[in-house]
């Protein structure tokens, strides 16, 4: 049997079409190799978001290059893929094919060429009706997958290069994503985690004016063996009444919203073409948290975009006071070729931008950090995922012994929250009641619950 090895960069969904190819090239009879010297073909699943993530998959694409061995194929996929194609193998004679993040379902034909001989690019977004994600080999640990429900990206934020690398957006149909949630929980998935370009959008494109996403947690909420469905990626425009009511009144939908708004300045975000103003993000914020009791808010900010000025940045400062997200991921300006706002002038200069960035951090530390306090004391329900070692100097080290267990409450999503850690006998996979003791600037130390929680 011939051998591949995957390398996955970038998002979740990015994670997902890796683990789509490779169960469709082990139903093809393809032995995945853990080792990439030792494989027969290397994958390697780009992203190209920003200039870091270009640049990220850049290098691993030539460090794989330059290890190649003889009679080896290297194969490059994704986002990178889609957006430079066959100027890759120009630039890089060492890639065998080239595969894009709308053709990624035809893998094994693709990789039958390269082994054939032929150099192929395979860039066209393939008609995919039902989006079908089925089979696929879960790589996160065991009570954790992630659920792709949409494709593409319809909004035209000015800044952003999505659209064209991913099209134009696409649901799944409500029967698709069913049998997969099914199928995953079944094989012993706990926690499902939605994700799409614009999670809150989904159905609009198949009839649904409102109430789509709502209308489907009501059929995931019956899947026996789920307990946790977690939304990430909704968009301010799309999220209705709807919305909040299911997360309000369905008890395996974790209380969690990461909702990326980029910026709260009117001016500014009318030249990023993103919809709204800060007033009216404060409006859904307060909404979620009247109707949902308990709700983690994230968000993520762009600073430094062209245009905008310290009027801007004082009013985003203040207005991440007055909101009180509980996390804030903020990035520098990106200009990306391709994109409406890199032909914008009145750049803001790269130390200028960095300066913002500190300043809107320190806002944002004060308001999570109050966030977290609130918690301590508090009785949670964890998912323990892992055994973990705490490094000497971990402030957690001061509440736990060296050697812990690492989980997540509702309040945390994997890879961009922390987690809250736990000595005892305790079992990764299992869902264990927690009382948080302290908190740090990213994590909780906690211990086994004693007294009767909240939720019981």
């Amino acid at each position: 049997m011939p051998s591949v090895s995957f390398v996955s960069l970038g998002c979740a969904k990015n994670l997902v079409d890796t683990e789509v190819m490779i169960a469709k090239l082990g139903a093809a009879g393809w032995q995945l190799e853990s080792d990439a010297d030792s494989a027969d073909t290397v994958v390697i699943n780009t992203c190209a978001f920003i200039d870091p993530a270009k640049a990220e998959s850049t290098e691993v694409i030539l460090e794989r290059a330059q290890r190649k061995r003889a009679g080896q194929q290297l194969v490059v996929a994704g986002c990178l893929a889609q957006r430079y194609g066959e100027q890759l193998q120009s630039l890089i004679p060492e890639i065998d094919g080239v595969i894009g993040t709308g053709s990624y379902a035809s893998i094994v034909e693709l990789l039958d060429d390269v082994q054939a001989g032929s150099k192929p690019v395979r860039l066209a977004f393939e008609a995919e009706p039902e989006h079908d994600f089925l089979p696929r080999l879960i790589t996160t640990p065991q009570a954790t997958a992630y659920l792709k429900i949409a494709e593409g990206c319809d909004h035209p934020c000015t800044f952003c290069i999505i659209p064209q690398l991913r099209g134009g957006f696409r649901s799944r149909s409500e029967e698709s994503i069913l049998a997969e949630a099914r199928a995953l929980a079944a094989a012993g998935t706990r926690e499902l985690i939605l994700i799409a370009q614009d999670t809150s959008m989904w159905g609009r494109d198949r009839g649904y004016r409102r109430g789509g996403l709502a209308a489907l947690l009501e059929r995931l909420h019956e899947i026996d063996g789920l307990e946790w469905i977690r939304l990430l990626y909704l968009y301010p425009a799309t999220v209705d009444s709807e919305l909040i009511d299911a997360m309000a009144r369905l008890p395996k939908v974790c209380k969690y919203m990461d909702m990326p708004l980029q910026h709260a300045h009117p001016e500014v975000l009318r030249a990023m073409l993103r919809p709204g103003n800060g007033e009216r993000y404060l409006e859904i914020i307060e909404s979620f948290r009247e109707r949902v009791p308990g709700m983690t808010m994230r968000s993520t900010f762009i600073v430094g975009f062209p245009g905008e000025r310290e009027e801007h940045v004082a009013y985003l400062e203040e207005w991440i006071a007055r909101a009180g997200l509980d996390r804030v991921g903020f990035f520098e300006y990106s200009s990306e070729e391709g994109t409406p706002a890199s032909a914008l002038g009145s750049r803001v200069p790269v130390r200028e931008r960095r300066k913002r960035l500190l300043r809107l951090r320190e806002a944002q530390r004060v308001a999570s950090e109050k966030a977290r306090l609130t918690r301590v004391g508090s009785i949670e329900r964890v998912l323990i995922e892992e055994r973990r070692t705490l490094r000497r100097g971990d402030p957690l080290r001061s509440h736990l012994p060296a050697t812990v267990w690492c989980g997540r409450s509702q309040g945390e999503a994997p890879g961009v929250d922390g987690g809250v850690f736990v000595a005892g006998d305790l079992t990764p996979g299992t869902f264990v009641d927690l009382e948080l003791t302290a908190a740090t600037a990213f994590d909780f130390a906690a211990r086994v619950a004693t007294r009767t929680p909240a939720h019981a």
